[in-house]
């Protein structure tokens, strides 16, 4: 292999030598990355020898998400491997109804901030749709802002199997932790100095071994005293699947028109059209007076 190994949202504080990151945030460790964004990806086609997506996808708007496999396609070579990690939504609706303790128990170690006051189905619509910073919820107007969101949308393995077999994959296996046939996969993700073997990255693993990872208010960033390396995580929740690229496609394929249009119906609304370039202007204008 001597093309790219491309990490594909990592966060600012992972790094691995040999990879490349690509993230909307600039990294804070030494690391070579791309600052950008994953339907969008600066790098010439057919480069990238594999590509590894974890829990990123989630955070993506449906109807956005078939660009993104679209550009995985373009920049991997043929036979290269797309590896991607999202909360399982089969698992997660499987405990649900069956209200499942044990699962939910582990759920919480591997994510302790989801909420609970509203028992299982809060918990579990909290995976679903969790608040956050990636998108952002006006009213219809454009005069409320009413929220920002992390997770947008799940998956199971038959959604994710029709959409890779139509941007070009083959191949397609829902693979067990740390379970592939490139090496590097092979080592979970954790922290850089400490024992290759995945942990639940929680409050109470920070605690016992002194690292920092918390929301600074004044300085309006994360504050953290260590750095991640390795791959996959949360193998109680995770959905893991491996792919190869069997052939080039340019060109979107939506499908289902009805609902991808209907999403997108309230542009041909002229009062909403106009206020939606009005603002776009506006943000462009305060991003160039801050570069």
């Amino acid at each position: 292999m001597n093309g790219i190994k491309l990490n594909v949202g990592p966060s600012p504080i992972w790094k691995k030598d040999g990879w490349v990151t690509l993230d909307h945030k600039p990294s804070r460790v030494d690391q070579k990355a791309i600052l950008g964004d994953a339907d969008e990806i600066p790098l010439e086609n057919a480069v990238c020898d594999t590509v590894f997506c974890s829990h990123v996808i989630e955070h993506i708007p449906n109807y956005k998400f078939e660009k993104i496999l679209l550009e995985f396609n373009r920049v991997l070579k043929k036979e290269g491997i797309l590896r991607i990690l999202s909360p399982d939504l089969f698992l997660l609706a499987k405990a649900y109804v069956e209200k499942d303790e044990i699962f939910y128990k582990k759920l919480l170690e591997e994510d302790e901030n989801l909420r609970r006051d509203l028992g299982y189905g809060g918990t579990f619509m909290n995976c679903v749709v969790s608040p956050g910073q990636d998108t952002v919820i006006f009213n219809n107007s454009l005069t409320e802002f009413i929220g920002g969101l992390g997770h947008v949308y799940l998956y199971d393995f038959e959604m994710l199997k029709i959409l890779l077999e139509r941007y070009g994959f083959y191949d397609i296996k829902q693979q067990k932790m740390s379970e592939s046939e490139l090496p590097d996969y092979e080592e979970p993700l954790h922290v850089e100095g400490m024992e290759s073997k995945w942990q639940d990255l929680n409050k109470k693993f920070f605690d016992k071994h002194g690292l920092i990872n918390q929301y600074n208010p004044e300085k309006k960033m994360y504050e953290t005293n260590f750095v991640l390396t390795g791959f996959d995580r949360d193998p109680s929740t995770s959905l893991i699947v491996e792919a190869k690229k069997e052939k080039d496609v340019d060109s979107i394929q939506i499908k289902d028109l009805r609902n991808y249009n209907y999403s997108k119906s309230i542009l041909g609304n002229e009062k909403f059209q106009k206020k939606y370039e009005n603002m776009k202007q506006m943000v462009n204008l305060i991003d160039k007076e801050e570069e």
